[in-house]
């Protein structure tokens, strides 16, 4: 596992089956099982659904 919190939440979310991708070179972009998201968005999602530690509060 890598000390990236963000390469941690991709690699759980691919581990539960989805598709997660950057957008392109913009590594602050996500594609989510065909949804558009931020890396915010990204580890909210992760924390949501318990595979990373940190808040879940959405804002």
């Amino acid at each position: 596992m890598s000390d990236n919190p963000f390469h941690e939440a991709v690699e759980a979310l691919r581990a539960l089956g989805l598709y997660v991708e950057p957008t392109g070179e913009d590594l602050s972009l996500w594609l989510v099982n065909g949804e558009e998201m931020t890396d915010a968005g990204l580890m909210k999602l992760a924390a949501l659904l318990g595979l990373v530690s940190g808040s879940a509060k959405i804002q």
